[in-house]
Order: C-alpha cells, then structure tokens, then sequence
C-alpha cells in the first residue's frame, strides 16, 4: 500500500473532484446538437444563486475611509464566472429602505443602496424578491426596493407595487429563447401584506402558481422557471411539503426549480416527466443553493452553490432541451472581516499552483475549503 504525502494527497484529491465535476456536467449533457446544423442551434447559459444578504458586519466592511459604502470586493473572485452566463438570478434577502430608516441586519434587513449596485456590477441581470424578509420595512420598503432595483436596470419579480404589475409574467427574451420566470415565498415573517394590497408579495398557493403557470404558457415560452423560498431554515434535506410541491409544479409544466430559505445546501435532482402532450421531458430541481453571501458563521451555512444550467433550442422544430448542468460550490471568507466569495475549487487549484495572490489571501483556509467541497460532492445530488 502507498502512503502519500499531504501535498500529493491533495493533489490527488483536488484531481478526482475536478474530474468528478467534468462527470457531473458531462452526463447531465444530451446530444441534442450532434445531428443538427449549427446555424439551426441556439445556446444559453443561466447561472443562479441562493441567497445575497446583508448582516450588520458586512456593511462595517463596506465602509471606506471618506464614509463611503462599496461591497464590490465581496464578489470580486466569483464576478468572472457570473458574467460568462447569458443570464445570472438570485434571491435578494434584504430591503433597500433607505438611510432614513436606519441600516440593519438581521431580523428586521434594510441595506445601503450600495449593496444593490455592487450585486449589479457582480453580473446579475434578475432578482427574486419573495421571500420572509420581503415586508421587514412594510410596504415603503418593498417599494422603495423595486425603484432602486429599476433604476439600476435589474429585473426582478415576486414583489409588486400595483395589482397590475403583480398580475404581469416576467418573460426573459435571451437570443431566440423566450423563458418565464416565477417567484413565491412560504410566509412573510408574520409581517401582515397591507390591507388592500394583498398582491404586493408572491405568496405559495397552489391554486395562484397554477393560474400563473397557465398566464406563462399563453406567451408560449421555451422554458418556465420557478423561484421558490421554502423548506425548513438549517436542514439540509428538502421536507415532503417541498417534494411535494415540486411535483406539482412539473406535471403543470415547470420546468426548473430553484431554491432558497433554508440558509444551507440542499441536493438537487434530475427527473423524466411526460408532458401534458405525453411526451418525455427532462426536469431539474434543486431545492436549496445555501446563503450566496451573508455573515452566518455556521457549520453549512457559510457556503453556498451556483448551478449553471444550458439551454440548447433546435430552432427547425422548435424545441428547446437542458443541455448540461454543473456547479460552482461557493464559501464566504471573513478573514480579518473581509467578505469574500469564493469559488472553492478555483482556490484550490491556484493553492496548487501556489498563486500568490490567491495564497496571500485564503491558504490559511485551505482545508476549510477542502472539506466544503467534501461535503458538497457527497451531496448535491438527491440520494
């Protein structure tokens, strides 16, 4: 038997998790394309996260030395791998109130405006913005989110000024690919929507999802996307409820489901499911990405993923297919109370290079970051 050094045993297991990685991506793929003309092919890619929250410490790090607020650093190591997608979403965790209303955390957020422009500049194109935290600063919050949201140019659905907007699908035109996406939380903390505007947070009701999954299909898009807050905070398998509901969703015709709420990861999985035309069709759900950024500390609840999904349409009979599906395990250093994301497996690979810019920063978390992707390959996918 040969016994290995520490260096070569990481080595080797920075190997077989990259290989396993290749595995992962390679036998999610279909060979949809291999018999068409390229000029008939038409490919996207989505990548989408958890959570982006903004706890207390996280705007202490932001504060610069005029008393200006910048949170860019904290995705500055995962904003090239968010701008090589077609489309980036995540679930906004936090309300932009303003600074009349007193900046805080938990359990009542309202976050700097400029926690809004770093995620803007990290690459996202859309926001979910249903989840329990929607009403922390009631209705003006909610408001005043959706008008900084728009005035930065980032899409968003789950919250809604008026009854109109609120009965509106948001529908995402990406190359030929049109894709509606849908957004719902379990509960709003106990925060009651104000009287006469019930409409104003997308709440889980199955009757509603129906009716909004039918209003979807009238526009005739290549793919429906749901975004749901849900599951229990800190367990790391989905609860029947969630299993349940993710099948009701697919026999209505959605066709990925993402997760968030529970603040940790929770596996994904791959299903065949038959069309209401009775035809075979590949649906994918995971049913928690874990926190993107925040300040909790907690064994799980201080990594996260972005899974990135392709979408590959045959434009001659207008099909469209998941493609290929991977994922990009993610951790939030706090070293010295800097927030950084990190992309686990690119650290550890420029740790094996020694990359001095990236060992300077996170050795020290090194094998912090080897068990995180342990635990993330034993994991990800449903057992």
């Amino acid at each position: 038997m040969i016994k290995m050094t520490s260096n070569v045993s990481n080595l080797f297991l920075l190997i077989v998790t990259t290989i396993l990685s290749y595995f992962f991506s390679i036998n999610e793929s279909k060979t949809f394309s291999s018999s068409i003309d390229e000029d008939l092919i038409d490919t996207i890619k989505i990548s989408a996260v958890g959570d982006l929250m903004c706890h207390t410490p996280q705007i202490k790090d932001a504060k610069q030395s005029d008393g200006s607020l910048d949170f860019s650093h904290m995705f500055e190591f995962v904003k090239p791998i968010l701008e090589k997608s077609d489309l980036t979403v995540g679930n906004l965790e936090t309300v932009f109130a303003g600074s009349e209303q007193k900046f805080s955390g938990y359990p009542l957020f309202n976050s700097p405006d400029e926690f809004a422009l770093a995620i803007q500049k990290a690459g996202f194109d859309v926001l979910v913005t249903s989840n329990n935290h929607s009403l922390d600063r009631e209705f003006y919050g909610l408001e005043r989110t959706i008008k900084i949201l728009d005035s930065l140019g980032i899409k968003h659905c789950g919250t809604y000024i008026t009854q109109e907007d609120s009965e509106q699908i948001l529908i995402l035109e990406i190359k030929s690919l049109k894709l509606a996406l849908l957004s719902y939380t379990y509960g709003t903390n106990g925060i009651p929507k104000p009287k006469g505007k019930e409409f104003c947070v997308s709440t889980i009701d199955t009757s509603k999802i129906k009716s909004d999954i039918q209003k979807a299909k009238q526009q005739n898009p290549d793919k429906i996307i749901v975004y749901l807050h849900w599951g229990n905070e800190y367990q790391r398998n989905p609860n029947q409820s969630q299993k349940k509901l993710a099948e009701f969703l697919f026999h209505n015709g959605v066709d990925i489901i993402l997760g968030s709420h529970p603040h940790v990861i929770q596996p994904s999985d791959i299903k065949i499911i038959n069309d209401t035309t009775g035809k075979e069709k590949k649906v994918f759900v995971i049913y928690s990405m874990g926190n993107f950024i925040s300040n909790q500390r907690k064994k799980f609840t201080d990594s996260g993923v972005i899974v990135h999904l392709s979408l590959i349409k045959n434009l001659s009979i207008n099909e469209t297919l998941i493609d290929t599906i991977y994922f990009t395990p993610t951790y939030v250093s706090k070293l010295n109370g800097r927030f950084r994301i990190i992309p686990v497996k690119k650290a550890l690979q420029k740790f094996e290079i020694n990359d001095s810019l990236w060992t300077n920063l996170f050795s020290s978390e090194d094998k912090k970051l080897r068990q995180i992707l342990i635990d993330f390959e034993n994991h990800i996918w449903i057992k």
